[in-house]
């Protein structure tokens, strides 16, 4: 098979159903490649026979069935058609299961087409951290997912207090991938529990700092993301500690943006400056509409590979992400020798780091920050593009924040912050 322009491969099965068959099913095994972020599969045949269709996985998982009523299905992670389940589209022998139901000729040909669309580095952007009426938020999961839409958010994360029971009836929609989540409220400290319907076992609740990190362990081995909350707010910081177990993110931007998360920056920077790799999201953790708490509200930009949760989850793990003000803000990316923003680059002399800002407004203030500090500050001249080059030099990482004036008679506000590029020294 051969890739066309649109990242897609096609596979023909052409098969005979002979009449002996009529009344028994039977497997077509075919081969999926790698990387394959969907697959449809259309068939065709003379309507005077009755021909059933159903799928299943390489590792032989049932996916669904359609019976002969549909003559195209198709299968993603982030949503496959009805009477099939959304899953990864991995590589290996996957089966059509094929029923001859009614054969009314000594054989019937038909005709399997299936395509393979590829997966591809896509910019999403989402909200990490959303509550409903499962705990303490005023929309219902039904009543949210069409305001996150109306947000022009590709994914959010249900995240309610201590239950997981909101996570039993979600399901993606054509244009939003709903993660499902548990944000762990405890008394010394908040994280938020990501990507499993129902992440443990039993109850959320513990009293002690042992019990705590074998609690959040377990569910990181389940398959978990796990992102400590706005560790450095007022009413309810992170007392449980950083270095006893392994969390994946930290939730550096929550709600609007306000001292607390000054804090947190500040806290992240010099843990990178001691060779910490800890990759930052946001979260706007909406419970109700105020002065501008709404979902996206921050908004976490993700360079995934598809719209499906694992892919999206992966990126958030990998730091391939930064974080806006609102969802209408500008945007970037950081390259150095075809790695990308999160990645781990191995030094050499003679290296550049590459920033690219889009939707850049007059007086928008960018800064590049390293272990060493501040590398480079630049006051956009005109409204639209702007790349900035660097020479790489031995630091850790590299990042980036933007700045600008939204109030008339404020100081310039942080619009956007980057996860860092790293060097290997």
């Amino acid at each position: 098979m051969t890739i066309n322009s649109r990242g897609t491969d096609r596979l023909v099965l052409d098969i005979f159903i002979k009449k002996e068959q009529e009344g028994t099913y039977f497997n077509l095994p075919f081969e999926v490649p790698k990387n394959v972020d969907r697959m449809d599969i259309q068939y065709s045949y003379s309507r005077s026979h009755i021909v059933d269709l159903a799928l299943s996985s390489a590792n032989n998982e049932f996916i669904g069935a359609s019976g002969s009523d549909r003559e195209h299905i198709w299968i993603c992670e982030s949503l496959s058609s009805d009477g099939y389940k959304a899953v990864q589209v991995l590589p290996g022998t996957w089966n059509i299961i094929a029923g001859a139901y009614k054969i009314t000729s000594d054989e019937v040909p038909v005709r399997y087409e299936i395509t393979y669309t590829y997966k591809k580095r896509t910019l999403l952007k989402g909200d990490c951290h959303v509550h409903t009426t499962a705990s303490d938020g005023v929309l219902t999961v039904e009543e949210l997912i069409p305001t996150a839409k109306s947000s022009m958010l590709d994914f959010i994360c249900i995240t309610d207090h201590n239950n997981y029971t909101h996570n039993i009836p979600l399901r993606n929609t054509e244009s939003l991938t709903v993660i499902p989540g548990v944000e762990w409220t405890l008394y010394n400290g908040h994280a938020n529990i990501l990507g499993l319907e129902k992440p443990i076992d039993g109850q959320y609740f513990v009293n002690t700092s042992e019990e705590a990190y074998e609690l959040l362990n377990k569910a990181r081995q389940n398959g978990a993301l796990i992102s400590i909350n706005h560790p450095f707010d007022d009413g309810c910081p992170w007392k449980w500690g950083y270095d006893s177990f392994e969390f994946d993110c930290m939730e550096v931007w929550n709600g609007i943006f306000k001292h607390s998360d000054m804090k947190c920056i500040s806290f992240w920077h010099d843990r990178l400056c001691q060779g910490k790799r800890i990759p930052i999201i946001g979260g706007s953790d909406f419970h109700r509409f105020s002065n501008y708490a709404a979902p996206g509200f921050p908004t976490t930009w993700v360079y995934s590979m598809s719209r499906g949760q694992t892919d999206l989850l992966n990126a958030l793990r990998q730091g391939h992400c930064f974080v806006t003000y609102q969802p209408d803000a500008p945007i970037m990316d950081i390259t150095c020798n075809q790695s990308h923003m999160g990645d781990a680059v191995a030094y050499e002399p003679g290296l550049s780091v590459i920033f690219n800002y889009t939707s850049v407004k007059t007086g928008d203030i960018i800064k590049i920050l390293s272990s060493s500090g501040l590398e480079k500050e630049i006051t956009s001249a005109t409204s639209g593009n702007l790349t900035v080059e660097i020479k790489a030099e031995q630091k850790k990482f590299y990042r980036t924040e933007l700045y600008r004036n939204l109030l008339p008679g404020f100081p310039p506000m942080l619009c956007m912050i980057s996860n860092p590029i790293y060097l290997n020294l």
